[in-house]
Order: structure tokens, then C-alpha cells, then sequence
């Protein structure tokens, strides 16, 4: 049984339909907001056309202004566990949400024999204040305590997990999604480049959130030094920043810029491949470091060369296939995006190394075993999940 807010979109239950198309014999249950909002609306749920209509338990939320807090009722919950009578438990939550703690206690009342897995991105140790601070400690602990596994995004959230020292599960360190194959394919898009006005000049390229934290203000300054060069920047999303890219940025690097709203989840390759460079350029704030960008590894498949920024996770996610600058280092960066604006054989090499370190480690199906592999250990006893908690901490 999976409880997640994000997979009330067909789009991300992806990971789980790869899962049984491995294991023929998974039983699954999907357990869903009724409603939610995707990067354009709020919308229904939906189910994925291989799933059963079964295999996904749609129920309504409450208090969802923060995935943290929102909560389904607690009967339907409840009536859920007891029918389905799950193995494993994975809350694709933080352990200190709501919703895990919630369920932990259901649980431990109607399916106690489930193991309970959780996932966890927090790559940082905030500063929490009291009270608020001292009830999500005591929550997380409640939490950590009853979790056979934890899953965690990027190599720094297991860190500071293993440093707590109150998880008595194992950690496994994996992506949350992994990557379609055939969806993500090499190649060009020459009508689409001719549509947005890209044709004839290298395209570096950014796909994402328009926020100041994705480094965007430093690309602009690292490109407003290299106008030397011909280039155009393909950006693609929506955000805060919006407002002053066009306003600011487009004029003081007039033609070189092209903006296109955030675009579906099935058109975001065809975008992809408009572009020659992928950069992202994230830069650390007190409160929040890169956590893995899905973009780097979207890009590196795709065979585009990558340059990507030290915060957070970026260096584990590129490894080989790209090119890293220290965050916040403009001159850095240009001096990256020179070496490749000027060398079609350099944005050729890192384009093939990415593509293969991406193939090894982000393909979807490689990403759907390896949690079956986890949750299948998460249901053996306690003295087989020391053993793999130790393999996890070699790792």
C-alpha cells in the first residue's frame, strides 16, 4: 500500500505500474487525494490505463495547503487498511507529515504486521522554533522509531538520518522517479526550434521552476559576459520570477531569450531537445539546497551535455556527465558554458557520458526494482535489516 499526494496524477503512478509489470504477483493499492492541483489546475484524480480501477483508492483531503500537514479521514483510512491487509506500508511522505504519523498509528491498530517504509528529500537541518519545532521533532521520532525503511532522495538526507540516530530501520538512497526510455530518446526538434525562432545558434537551455533559488539571476549574468558568442537561453516554466525576466533580463539581453510557459509532462522531452546545453545553476538558501534535479537527469538521458551548480545533490546526480561550477560562482559558470559554446566535440563527450551514467542509473525500470528489491528486504526480520542497513551505510 502506497500513500502519496503525488500520485493522483496517471503521470507519476508510472513508477509503480513499471513495478508490476516486473512482479506480475504485486498487489497494490494506491492511496490518493480525490482531488489535487498539477502545474496548470486542480483537477480529479486519475487512474493509469494499466492500473485497475481497484489498485487506486482515491480519498479526500484535508488542511492540504502543505503536503506536510494534509490528512485524509482517518475512518476511511482505516477501512482501507483493514480490507487490503498490505505486507508494506510506504508512505512516499516525510516522516514527520501528518499523514505518516497517521498512519503509523492505524497501523499499528488494524495491519500490524506491515512493515512501514517512508521516503524523506531533507537534505538540511532547519532551525525549528518552539512549540512548533518541538512537536515535529516529537512526531519524527515517534515516526523513525516504527519505520522498517527509509528512502531517501540524495546522499546528504541519509546522512544527517544516520547522524539523528533514531531510525532502527535500514535506509535505501534512490530516486523517487525514474525515466521512460523510449520517452527520453536523443535526438533534435527542427520544427520546433524554427517555431520558437532557435534556429542556427547553440540553444542553452533550462527547464523548471522560475525561482530565484534555481540560480537563474547568475545564468543571466554568467551569459550577459559571453554575448561575444552566438547563442540563444530556451526557458521553459513558470514562477515568481516570471515578471522580471521578461521585464529585465529579456531587454538587457534583447533577442538572445526565449520564454514558454510550463508545458505538459508528455511534451517536456520535445523541449528538451530544442536545447544544445542544459544548465542548472541552483543556489543553496538556509532553508533549502537542491534536493536531486529531475532536469539533470531528464537532460543527461536525452545526451544534452549538463552544467550544474555544487549545491546539494547536483555533483551525485551528473557524476561523470557533466560539468560542475562552485554555486553562486558566475564566472565559473561562463567559463563552462565558454568551453562548450566553443566545441562541438566537448558538448558531443559529456552529452554521451551523461547519457550513459543516466542509462545506468535513471532508467525507470532499473528505479522500479531497486524498490522492490528495498521493500522485499523491509518485510524480513529485524536481524536481516541490520545486515542491510549496514550494506545501505557502505554504500
Amino acid at each position: 500500500m502506497v500513500v502519496g499526494h503525488p500520485f493522483f496524477l496517471a503521470y507519476n503512478q508510472q513508477k509503480y505500474v513499471a513495478m508490476k509489470r516486473i512482479n506480475r504477483d504485486l498487489r497494490l493499492r494506491l492511496v490518493v487525494p480525490k482531488r489535487g492541483c498539477d502545474r496548470f489546475d486542480v483537477t480529479d484524480y486519475q487512474v493509469h490505463p494499466e492500473l485497475a480501477l481497484d489498485e487506486v483508492v482515491p480519498l479526500k483531503a484535508y488542511m492540504t495547503k502543505s503536503h506536510m500537514t494534509y490528512m485524509h479521514a482517518p475512518t476511511a483510512l482505516s477501512a482501507a487498511l483493514r480490507e487490503f491487509q498490505p505486507d508494506v506500508i510506504y508512505m512516499e511522505e516525510e516522516p514527520h507529515a501528518f499523514i505518516t504519523v497517521a498512519m503509523i498509528g492505524l497501523r499499528n491498530l488494524y495491519a500490524p504486521q506491515a512493515a512501514v517504509a517512508a521516503f524523506s528529500w531533507d537534505n538540511i537541518l532547519r532551525p525549528r522554533r518552539f512549540p512548533a519545532g518541538a512537536a515535529k521533532e516529537g512526531l519524527r521520532a515517534y515516526s523513525l522509531r516504527q519505520i522498517s525503511l527509509m528512502v531517501c532522495g540524495n546522499r546528504e538526507a541519509a546522512g544527517l538520518l544516520r547522524a539523528e540516530g533514531k531510525l532502527n530501520g535500514s535506509i535505501e538512497i534512490l530516486p523517487q522517479y525514474g525515466l521512460d526510455v523510449d520517452e527520453h530518446q536523443p535526438g533534435t526538434e527542427p520544427h520546433l526550434r524554427d517555431q520558437l525562432g532557435l534556429q542556427g545558434v547553440p540553444v542553452i537551455g533550462y527547464l523548471g521552476r522560475m525561482v530565484p533559488e534555481k540560480g537563474l539571476r547568475l545564468l543571466f549574468e554568467a551569459l550577459a559576459g559571453i554575448e561575444k558568442y552566438p547563442w540563444k537561453l530556451l526557458l521553459v516554466g513558470s514562477g515568481p520570477l516570471d515578471q522580471e525576466i521578461r521585464e529585465q533580463w529579456m531587454t538587457r539581453l534583447s533577442g538572445r531569450i526565449v520564454c514558454v510557459n510550463a508545458v505538459p509532462y508528455e511534451q517536456v522531452t520535445r523541449y528538451f531537445r530544442c536545447a544544445d546545453i542544459f544548465v542548472l545553476a541552483s543556489q543553496s538558501r538556509p532553508t533549502w539546497k537542491e534536493q536531486f534535479g529531475l532536469s539533470l537527469a531528464q537532460a543527461m538521458m536525452l545526451g544534452i551535455p549538463c552544467i550544474g551548480s555544487s549545491s546539494g545533490a547536483i555533483r551525485d546526480v551528473v557524476g561523470p556527465g557533466g560539468l560542475i561550477f562552485d554555486e553562486n560562482q558566475f564566472s565559473d559558470l561562463r567559463r563552462h558554458l565558454e568551453a562548450l559554446l566553443n566545441s562541438p566535440e566537448l558538448r558531443a563527450r559529456f552529452g554521451e557520458q551523461g547519457r550513459r551514467f543516466a542509462l545506468e542509473h535513471y532508467t525507470r525500470n532499473g528505479v522500479a526494482a531497486k524498490y522492490l528489491a528495498a521493500f522485499d528486504r523491509a518485510r524480513r526480520p529485524s536481524s536481516s535489516l541490520a545486515s542491510a542497513s549496514e550494506e545501505a551505510v557502505a554504500s
